[in-house]
This record gives C-alpha cells, sequence and structure tokens, in this order.
C-alpha cells in the first residue's frame, strides 16, 4: 500500500458513507509497543456524534498471533478509552480466522472489516441514516423520560445508561429504545463511549438550553377534555391540571369548574367502576377532566407537573393565563428558556 493510513481512511469511508478524520496518537506506551506500532486516531463524522477509533499499523505485516496481540490490545486500551483496531493489509484467510475467533478488532483495506465491539453501534447509525423521517415531534413516553430527567438534574454528568432515563417511569424497553433513537436523532443525546458492554450516553448541553432545543419538538399532554358529574378525589393518578392546576402556583384565580387530570388507563379504570360519571348536560357538569397522554412527572402526584402544565396551556389566549404561566415559568430555572 503507497499510504496505507490514508487508504485505510478512505476504506472506511466509503464502506460506512461518512467523512473520517485521520490524525496521529501519540500515546505513551511501552517502548516494545511504540516500535511495533505506528497508532492513528480516527474518527468518524456521524451527524449524531463522532465515532473514535484507534488504528494500530504493525512495523512488521507478519501477523504476530491471537495471543501476542490480545496481549498488546490490553497495555494500549490502558492508555487510551478509544477501541483499538489492527490494521494489516497482508492477512491470510487463517489469520482473519484467528482474529475473528478470538474478537480481535481488524481492518484489511479494501477487502474487510471486522469490528464486534463497535458492530451494534455501527449498524444502528447506518441503519438509521438510511430509513429514519424527519421528526415533528416527541413520542409522548419521549417527552416525558426528557422532563423526568431534566426535573432529576445532573445533565451534564457523567455519561449514563439508556436505563436512566427510565428513572421511576414503568415503559418497557422496547418503548426506551424507540426514546433513544429519537433523541439521538434530533441531537439531544449523544452516543459516549460504552462503559463495559453497556452503551452510554450524554445530553448534549445544559438543562436550559437542551429544553430550548427540545421545545420545537414538545407538545401538549392533553389528548382531550370531558365534563364530569362530580369532582374525584385526588391521588393514585388523578392530579389537578390545566388552570386549576396553574392557579395553585400562581396569581391566577381558579376556574369555577375544577380541572383534573389523568391518563386514558386511570380514567377508564374510574368509569369502570363508578368512581366517576360522566355530565349528562351542562347543568350537570360539575368539573372538567383532561386525559393525558402521560402521568404527571409531579413528585407529588396531586398537580401537574410544570413543565407539561406550561406545554398544555401554551396556546391559551388570555392574558391572565399568559402572565401566571410566565410567573411559573420563572419557578423552574431551566423552563425560564424555553420561548
Amino acid at each position: 500500500m503507497a499510504n496505507p493510513h490514508k487508504d485505510t481512511q478512505r476504506y472506511l469511508e466509503s464502506v460506512l458513507g461518512v467523512p473520517a478524520h485521520l490524525k496521529p496518537a501519540p500515546l505513551r506506551l511501552p517502548y516494545h509497543l511504540l516500535d511495533a506500532y505506528t497508532c492513528f486516531e480516527l474518527t468518524l463524522q456521524f451527524k449524531s456524534s463522532p465515532l473514535v477509533v484507534l488504528l494500530l499499523f504493525p512495523s512488521n505485516p507478519t501477523y504476530p498471533g491471537a495471543v501476542a496481540l490480545t496481549k498488546h490490545i490490553a497495555q494500549i486500551s490502558q492508555a487510551t478509552p478509544a477501541t483499538p483496531v489492527y490494521v494489516c493489509p497482508a492477512l491470510s484467510a487463517a489469520d482473519r480466522r484467528s482474529l475473528i475467533n478470538h474478537q480481535l478488532n481488524f481492518i484489511q483495506p479494501g477487502y474487510q472489516l471486522f469490528i464486534p465491539e463497535l458492530a451494534m453501534d455501527l449498524r444502528e447509525r447506518v441503519r438509521q441514516r438510511r430509513v429514519q423521517t424527519a421528526i415533528t415531534a416527541l413520542l409522548p413516553a419521549a417527552q416525558a423520560m426528557l422532563l423526568a430527567r431534566l426535573y432529576r438534574g445532573g445533565i451534564i454528568d457523567t455519561p449514563f445508561p439508556a436505563s436512566s432515563l427510565l428513572g421511576d417511569l414503568t415503559y418497557s424497553r422496547v418503548t426506551l429504545s424507540k426514546v433513544v433513537e429519537q433523541l439521538l436523532q434530533i441531537g439531544l443525546l449523544i452516543a459516549s463511549q460504552p462503559k463495559g458492554a453497556v452503551q452510554a450516553y450524554a445530553f448534549s448541553t445544559s438543562a436550559s438550553e437542551l429544553f430550548n432545543q427540545a421545545r420545537p419538538y414538545l407538545r401538549s399532554p392533553v389528548k382531550r377534555k370531558v365534563a364530569i358529574s362530580a369532582e374525584p378525589a385526588l391521588g393514585n393518578g388523578v392530579f389537578l391540571a390545566g388552570e386549576t392546576a396553574l392557579a395553585s402556583q400562581t396569581l391566577l384565580a381558579a376556574p369555577a369548574q375544577p380541572v383534573y387530570g389523568m391518563t386514558k388507563r386511570r380514567f377508564d379504570a374510574l368509569l369502570a367502576d363508578s368512581s366517576l360519571h360522566l355530565s349528562q348536560s351542562v347543568d350537570d357538569t360539575q368539573a372538567w377532566v383532561e386525559i393525558w397522554a402521560y402521568d404527571t412527572l409531579d413528585t407529588s402526584g396531586n398537580r401537574a407537573d410544570a413543565a407539561s402544565l406550561f406545554l398544555s396551556l401554551d396556546n391559551a389566549q388570555d392574558e391572565r393565563v399568559r402572565m401566571a404561566l410566565d410567573e411559573l415559568r420563572e419557578r423552574v430555572e431551566w423552563l425560564g428558556s424555553g420561548d
């Protein structure tokens, strides 16, 4: 190969369909490894987040054997968080089988790429690039998980596994996977270096800026509003919502007919056991129920959380409500920047 470094870069760019940046990687290694390998850091410029690998170009093109190479890679891994990849233009079929059997990352430029540690991440990135469609709104579960994570704080702390998005929420693993995919696609979440065998993630910016970036994709959690003939008891999935919840936190006067929130599942259950009755006429109406796409994220459970409440009333035209919403936003630091 006339220029093995550039040839390897071009090979990966053509296979993965993304631009790559190559630069020398001066590592603090034992002398025998510095003599045995020339190290280059290759950054694959994926749109969601860059992906870094450490390319090991051997001084001797003869395959050293799986045992020796495993020891070398283990030592090199202690000096860098990047994933080491052995690069050799001359590998026999037996050499390649040996590398694959021992799960050692390798590239034979122009011929074969084998990186098991990154296979799933690469596959997901390539698949998303090919099939993803434009996102106009977050899934209700994605919105709930994002807001709940903002409430918990620590947005710019150490990268976390996907399961940390769930917190106290009870969504399935399938739903969690869809949420992560959406947040990655719109750039709110970035893939970080894996923690062992678990893929780690980090948020792209501070809490206030994150809410600002997410705002175009956030929607009112209210699906519909129905009249009821008596006020339900708070708790167990029933919470103050709408202008009633806003009035409980601001100077806004409470409406004559209180507004409650609950998910459709809770609403159906209360109807089924006759704890709730639909209003039969205007005169019969004593209160209103908003059917929410997700439960309140307020820790008390008796009132709509501030961010979701803000989203549910953001289209209100009443100037009194608009002023109360401004007051509400001042109570949550990251919510205050979400114009």
